[in-house]
């Protein structure tokens, strides 16, 4: 750069001294044209660098002064050097003011662009950087999945994170409208899950619901891997709000699954009986809120008679074994067209579809007056039942109390019999 700038200097020097008349004619036109080049250079290093001039001048101007005096001074020294004669000397030293402050402002503006080079390659360093710190993270949260990748939606591509066994059915590459992986267990989604499945797997029904939220998730049964979690979890996003790029993940869950459907039984479950439990009844009932009873549905009420002389005279073995016999009971006679439920003490209730309510009552009669066990010898039931048929504007719980009215009927008609002391079968509470 400093060549290129005494380049100027030396040839007008070489042309002063040896082709006299030349440097004279040209003497005028590059006079003006050192002064025009001196204002476009002034002009455009105001203009591309003004805020920096505003910001900095104060503590730049002494350095200009003696920059601007150096510049004139050399020109001055190298024309006295030359024996250059006064007048010209003049103007070489304007002009070598001129060149040094181009060469100058060509150097900074040099340095301007390769300082903001090196500026964009830090930036793009970081990024990277950044880029791969995301992508160690990526991968470590992976591990607990069967399956991770990153959707990038503006380019419409997905990078497999974590892919256990199947890399080559859902290898990385373009999207058309789901998730390759999606694509490739759709066939094997159960039935009863495949529409809400294809609904979740809908990239665009999903960028939608993601909107408003960090992340979704829906669990799925596959037939041939169990139950498995899916999850859309937003990373990043374009400045109107909407999702620029997601993870994909799928964790297999089944096992967890089936853990919760076993607690869910135990709770459902009377432990002496093996029965389902009031909450059983309750949540198999909820289902006729939302439709309607079958014709023959049918709803039954049975108490133990003499449970608490059994337990009071014999003890709890004895009352345990009158409770056990009334399920095994109920489950002969009602188990092959309903459902047996234990829901209290000495209380329990089934559910039947059967035109023939009568003819049951009549068979659990004779079943358990066939009974005999090792503490007792007779197993006595009050029986009620309530069918649809009969009260087709009574809901289930409606039923219930018709049932129950029935069985209770029947319980006094067994304490009132004669020879039965009815404050020895009576709970403590009454």
């Amino acid at each position: 750069m400093r060549r290129a700038s005494s380049c100027p200097l030396v040839l007008g020097i070489l042309t002063s001294h040896f082709l006299p008349k030349v440097a004279e004619a040209l003497k005028k036109p590059l006079q003006w044209l050192s002064i025009v080049i001196f204002v476009a250079m002034v002009v455009l290093s105001f203009s591309s660098n003004i805020d920096a001039f505003l910001v900095s001048v104060k503590y730049i101007f002494i350095v200009v002064l003696i920059h601007n005096f150096l510049a004139l001074t050399i020109g001055f020294t190298v024309g006295t050097i030359g024996k250059v004669p006064f007048r010209d000397r003049r103007t070489l030293t304007i002009e070598t003011g001129i060149m040094v402050a181009a060469g100058y402002s060509l150097c900074r503006l040099s340095t301007s662009y390769y300082r903001e080079l090196i500026e964009k390659y830090r930036i793009l360093s970081d990024n990277k950087r950044q880029m791969n710190a995301q992508m160690a993270i990526l991968e470590s949260m992976s591990e607990i999945y069967e399956y991770a990748s990153l959707i990038d939606l503006d380019a419409m591509t997905e990078t497999a994170i974590r892919d256990t066994g199947a890399a080559d059915r859902h290898a990385s590459g373009k999207l058309e409208g789901q998730s390759r992986v999606n694509a490739a267990l759709m066939p094997s989604i159960a039935p009863e899950c495949r529409e809400a499945f294809e609904a979740f797997a809908d990239l665009s029904d999903a960028l939608t619901r993601l909107h408003d939220q960090q992340s979704m998730d829906r669990e799925f049964r596959s037939a041939q891997k169990g139950w498995f979690r899916a999850q859309y979890i937003v990373v990043e996003r374009r400045p109107d709000g909407t999702p620029r790029r997601i993870i994909y993940t799928i964790q297999n869950i089944d096992r967890q699954k089936r853990k919760e459907e076993q607690l869910i039984r135990i709770s459902m479950t009377d432990e002496l009986t093996g029965l389902s439990n009031r909450r059983g009844y309750d949540t198999d009932m909820a289902a006729y809120h939302d439709r309607a009873m079958e014709p023959d549905f049918v709803i039954f009420s049975v108490d133990v008679n003499g449970l608490k002389e059994a337990n009071d005279t014999k003890g709890h073995v004895a009352g345990d074994e009158l409770l056990m016999a009334t399920a095994e009971c109920l489950t002969t006679v009602i188990g092959p067209i309903g459902k047996v439920y234990r829901t209290g003490g000495d209380e329990f209730l089934a559910t039947a579809m059967t035109d023939a309510p009568s003819e049951v009552l009549e068979q659990i009669r004779s079943r358990s007056a066939e009974w005999r066990g090792a503490y007792g010898e007779t197993l006595s039931l009050s029986v009620g039942y309530a069918a649809h048929s009969e009260h087709p504007d009574a809901d289930i719980h409606g039923l219930e109390i018709q049932a129950d009215q029935m069985m209770y009927r029947a319980k006094s008609r067994y304490y009132n019999a004669p020879g039965t002391d009815r404050r020895r079968h009576l709970p403590e509470s009454e």
